[in-house]
């Protein structure tokens, strides 16, 4: 875990977050004499959320599934589609009035999300994802990962690969098709070997962790807002729909 992925939700709590929005958001839209279809909503694949930070890094996979990503259930077939003015009103989008009532301001959705954020303080919830694309990128141009990334480098042309690093090799185009094929596989495999000589995660991991240490510390007010809207919004998320009654 990187010290960021505090103020992030798990996806166990956006599958919870996004019920309470849909359920909600289905209540809105009822008033406006619309529906909103009983989909399945997706489920988390069980994936830690920083397993392919540092690209492929497990053996296992590697040999397996070469650099694609791990399989996940096909989408249900079954899946019905709302209606051109229920997607409207659901989003605020089209006229602002439907059936001579006014629709919310981002729509139903919107309307949603606002009545989840009751009573919680001021806070701008996308600005840890945009630190964490920041400290990745200063990552990525530290000294010292360069210079893991040159180590790697010549432990993979050692092996017959000239990539200048580990984005490049899962970058690679041969590497998009349907399924891992033999060549990708053992790529893959020298990859992650080359990685284990070099100690190439964990270096990356020690200089990321201490970048999100740093900027946690300089923006500790707005993340500990942040931390409060989020748990804020799990509570009313659990007490819809005792509490969550007023439409705004």
């Amino acid at each position: 875990m990187l010290p960021l992925d505090v103020y992030l939700l798990t996806g166990e709590q956006r599958v919870k977050i996004d019920a309470a929005v849909t359920s909600m958001g289905r209540d809105c839209l009822k008033r406006f004499g619309l529906s909103w279809p009983m989909n399945q909503l997706p489920t988390p694949d069980g994936t830690p959320r920083n397993a392919r930070r540092y690209a492929v890094i497990e053996a296992g996979k590697a040999a397996t599934i070469g650099y694609h990503a791990p399989e996940t259930a096909p989408p249900n077939v079954d899946q019905k589609k709302p209606t051109a003015d229920a997607m409207n009103v659901w989003a605020g989008r089209g006229e602002q009035t439907f059936r001579g009532q006014p629709v919310p301001v981002g729509g139903c959705a919107g309307e949603a999300v606002r009545q989840l954020a009751e009573g919680a303080p001021e806070a701008d919830p996308g600005l840890p994802e945009k630190l964490q694309f920041e400290t990745y990128n200063q990552t990525k141009a530290d000294s010292r990962v360069a210079q893991v990334f040159a180590d790697w480098s010549t432990c993979m042309r050692a092996k017959g690969y000239s990539y200048p690093d580990p984005y490049a090799a899962v970058g690679d185009q041969r590497w998009q098709t349907a399924r891992a094929d033999p060549a990708e596989i053992k790529a893959a495999t020298a990859d992650v070997a080359c990685k284990t000589e070099t100690q190439l995660p964990g270096m990356m991991l020690a200089v990321e962790t201490a970048y999100q240490k740093r900027v946690a510390a300089q923006r500790a007010t707005e993340l500990a807002a942040i931390k409060v809207y989020l748990e804020t919004q799990l509570a009313n998320a659990a007490a819809k729909p005792a509490r969550l009654t007023s439409p705004r």
